[in-house]
This record gives C-alpha cells, structure tokens and sequence, in this order.
C-alpha cells in the first residue's frame, strides 16, 4: 500500500495543475481563445497566452452567449490578404446578463504585448441610470466628470483607461462601458 503512495499523489497533483488551467475552460471557451491567438498570429504552445486572454475578459464568457468575430479581412475590397489580415480581431457578444460585448484585441509583434480594448452596452430605465450616474459622479475618490449636459455625461475611472458614457432620451437610458487592458508576452 505504501508504495502506491507516492503513485497516488504524483497523480492528484497533476490534476490540481489542471485546475484553473486552459484545460480547465469549457470546449467553447477553447475554441474562441484559440480563434483569438490564431487570428492574432500569436505563438502560444503551452495555452498560457490563451488561459490570459480568457481571464482578461472571462466575465464577458459567462452563460449563454452567442458571438461573432470579425478581422481585417471581412469586406471583399479589404486589402488585408495573405496572412497580413493577422493581429486584430474584435469578437461581439451578446447574453441575458451583461448584455452587448465587444472584445477588440490588437497585438503587434515587436512590442510583445496584446492590448485589449473591452465595451459593454446596457440598457436600462432613465432613472436608474440617472441614480447611478449621480452616485459614482458623487465619489470624487474614484471618479473623475469628464462632461456632463442634459441627456448625457462621461465619467472616467481615476488613474485608469476605464470609461463610463451615460446617454438618456425618452424614459430609458443606455450606458457603455470601455476600458482597456495589456497582456504582455
């Protein structure tokens, strides 16, 4: 039995390195990261660069979703052909959640880093979004007033290349979120 220990052991820890891995995503979560690294014509043999992209953005993954991605060389009169299409792909989303997602990711080689730009759109009752835009406009701490008129303002987060635009019209509101983020290879 003793000699068994070791055997058992060795085979649990393998399994906890699994965990939280990019093995660990779902077969879609994969297979979007994958599209994403290949689109980007990024080289990433053990899955870390993958597993990164998906945490960067993972709440944006969360339950049902459908999406669309798209590169540079969509339109038919796009002269990005031949493998010079590589190193920008937006992804588009949208679930009952969070709403509408653009996930916008640009690598360029000789700078080592990915650099993702991510919006969210909701929508939502005028006073609602009102609420919260007097609210987070009221934490100076936090946040910074960019502009403000009748129907709409801007927000940013301080210290942070993260943005909140507030737009409201009739008795609803639609608010989107933009930040961005790096990934450094």
């Amino acid at each position: 039995m003793k000699k068994y220990i070791p055997l058992l052991l060795c085979a649990i820890s393998f399994h906890t390195m699994a965990l939280g891995g990019f093995e660990s995503l779902t077969e879609t979560q994969q297979n979007v990261t994958k599209s994403i690294v290949n689109q980007l014509g990024v080289d990433d043999p053990d899955n870390t660069i993958k597993k990164e992209i998906y945490d960067t953005s993972s709440w944006a993954f969360d339950g049902q979703w459908g999406s669309y991605w798209t590169g540079l060389n969509e339109l038919a009169s796009s002269k990005y052909k031949d493998g010079k299409e590589k190193g920008v792909i937006e992804i588009s989303l949208n679930n009952a959640k969070s709403g509408t997602i653009f996930l916008t990711y640009v690598y360029k080689p000789e700078a080592r880093q990915i650099v993702i730009f991510q919006k969210q759109i909701r929508h939502g009752s005028k006073k609602l979004l009102l609420d919260e835009f007097a609210k987070r406009k009221a934490d100076k701490e936090k946040y910074e007033l960019r502009h403000e008129e009748d129907n709409y303002g801007l927000l940013q987060e301080t210290g942070k290349v993260e943005f909140e635009f507030y737009h409201v019209s009739g008795d609803t509101g639609s608010l989107v979120y933009s930040n961005q983020r790096i990934i450094n290879l």
